[in-house]
Parts: structure tokens; sequence; C-alpha cells
């Protein structure tokens, strides 16, 4: 007696599993929560249940795991020299993996084909080798094509007494060429990461929101649902997506560049920015349509928006709009 009772016990334990009483719903929101591609793909070995729920997920997440070498330049190189070479070697080295990775059963478009309802895909790429003597953070937003983009340089952040003479001069027209190439190896690297997923955003017609940013945070270029439209748009109706993604980037349309400056920005809590330079680029057409206080208005806006949730680099951006010295600047299409 004794022993059928332990057997039913037993059968009753072996029966009650908790995940056959959930519904799917719950189980998808369980994995919009995981979001890590990786972990959901191994999650499809689990069971006949998951494997068929996991490609429904909508939320995910894909890191790009390369190492870009990093090789030590002589200490005869001029800064100007070491840093072009800085740039060429970091554009060609995370060109020449994408491309390897994107033919490759690996690659992040193949990945993403075994999930049919992304609506919000975040994409994290290596921190590149660029070694300058600034802190650099940007944001871009794009559609087909470049729509903003946000740079804020800067030496360092420092605590202590700002000296009376707070915006003094650091040499900004000095400087300038090295910032100048700073701005342009941004806009470079964004393009690149925006090239990366076009293949993505054509396959997946649901996809609503897509964040690319680099592990080190450094820059980060987003498309939201108008701007990936557009993508599909242009791509499909030209009929030239092959084409198009055989080139290492997107390509940059002219902008206008507009600096600002201020030798030291003070914030809160006795910190101080040592030499700021906020740079907002735009596609020349902008500034034809509106009037200078508009494009003003415009490039606040942008800017505010670009460090939502870094309060440090959001104040800094509003002293810099508020005091900054002005540059602008207008560049090619390349």
């Amino acid at each position: 007696m004794a022993e059928e009772q332990e057997q039913d016990a037993s059968s009753i334990h072996n029966n009650d599993d908790g995940f056959d009483s959930l519904p799917d719903s719950l189980i998808l929101l369980i994995f919009n929560s995981v979001c890590d591609v990786k972990t959901l793909i191994r999650c499809r070995a689990v069971s006949k249940r998951f494997n068929s729920l996991v490609p429904h997920s909508d939320s995910l997440s894909v890191k790009v795991d390369c190492v870009i070498s990093s090789d030590s330049d002589s200490d005869q190189d001029s800064f100007l020299l070491t840093f072009f070479k800085s740039v060429v070697k970091s554009f060609f080295h995370l060109i020449s993996t994408v491309l390897v990775q994107s033919e490759s059963q690996n690659s992040p478009a193949q990945i993403l084909r075994q999930f049919r309802q992304i609506q919000r895909l975040q994409i994290e790429f290596p921190t590149g080798d660029l070694k300058v003597e600034r802190v650099v953070k940007w944001k871009a937003e794009f559609g087909d094509a470049l729509k903003s983009c946000v740079i804020l340089i800067f030496r360092g952040i420092r605590s202590g007494e700002i000296v009376a003479d707070e915006d003094v001069d650091f040499d900004f027209i000095g400087g300038l060429k090295s910032k100048v190439f700073m701005t342009i190896s941004t806009l470079i690297t964004a393009s690149a990461r925006h090239h990366v997923l076009a293949e993505v955003v054509v396959e997946h017609l649901e996809m609503e929101s897509l964040v690319l940013r680099d592990r080190g945070g450094e820059g980060v270029v987003v498309m939201e649902k108008n701007g990936l439209e557009e993508l599909r748009r242009s791509r499909v109706s030209d009929g030239g997506e092959v084409a198009e993604w055989t080139r290492t980037r997107t390509r940059v349309p002219s902008t206008t560049v507009r600096m600002r400056h201020r030798g030291r920005v003070e914030l809160r809590g006795g910190m101080w920015m040592e030499d700021a330079t906020l740079v907002v680029v735009r596609p020349t057409g902008n500034a034809s349509k509106s009037g200078a206080a508009d494009v003003e208005k415009d490039d606040a806006d942008v800017a505010m928006r670009a460090f939502e949730g870094d309060d440090a680099y959001r104040e800094a951006v509003g002293a810099l709009l508020r005091k900054g010295k002005r540059y602008q600047l207008e560049m090619n299409s390349f």
C-alpha cells in the first residue's frame, strides 16, 4: 500500500510541470525580458513548446564579437598622421570583419532570420581602437541616409575650483583640424554601422526601432519607425539591394557642421569639463528650408535629445548651446 502511494506521488510530481500551466503570452513576455539572442536560441532546445515560441519574441539584443588589433605607432609619427592611420585601420578592420561575418551562417542577418516578429532590436558592436587624447561621445540618427549626428568632444571631467578665467583659450583653432578628423571618423563609423543592418531592416517589416551601440559606450546609431520605413522604401523601390549592400558603408550626404566650444564648462557637484566642443551635423538641405532662428532651435533640440539619460553630458550640452563660441563648416558628400 505504501509502495503504491509513493508511486502515485512520484507520478504526480513528474507530471507537475509549472510551465505547462502558463499561457503562451506570459512565456513570450519572459522571452522578451531575456532579449539576448544567444540565450533565446539555446532555449529552443529545452522543449518543443519553447522551440515554437522563441521565434515569436519581439524584443532582441545581439552582440557582434570581433577583436580589432591595435599596433603601437612610432613615437616619431605626428599626431595627425597617427590619428589618420588609426582611423583608416579601425575602419577597414571593422568593415572586413563585417563582410566576412555576413557571408557566414553566423552573421546577424542569418541568425535573425530565425525570428519572425522583431519589433525592437539592439545591436552591440565591439569598441574601436582609436586612441586620441580626448573623449568622444556621439549619437547619430538615420533613415535611408543620415538625419543628424551630435558629437561631444572634451579633454576630461575634473573636480576642484575653476580659475577666474573659466573660458581660458585652449587654442580651439589650433586643434580644429584634429576635431574635424574626429567628426569625419565618427560619421564614417556611424554610416558603416547603419549599412551593416540594412538587410535585416528590409527583411523584418514589423521592426519599429533599431539601436546600434558600441560596447564602450562611445557612440550609438538609432533608427525609429519612420526612418526604418524610409530605408525599406528606398532599397526595395530601387530594386538594387545587392548593389547597395556590397558597399562598405552608407554614403554621408552634404552636411552643415556647427561647432560650439568653451575652454571650461562648469557642472554640478564641483565638477567641470575641460576643452569641451559640441558638434551638430545635419544635412545641408535642412538649413535652406528654415530661418537662422529655426535652425538654431532645431540644433538645440537635436543636441539635447542626443544625451537624454546622461545628466553630466546633457548639462554640458546645455551650457555650450547657451554660451559656446560658434563655428560653422560645410562638408561635401563622401
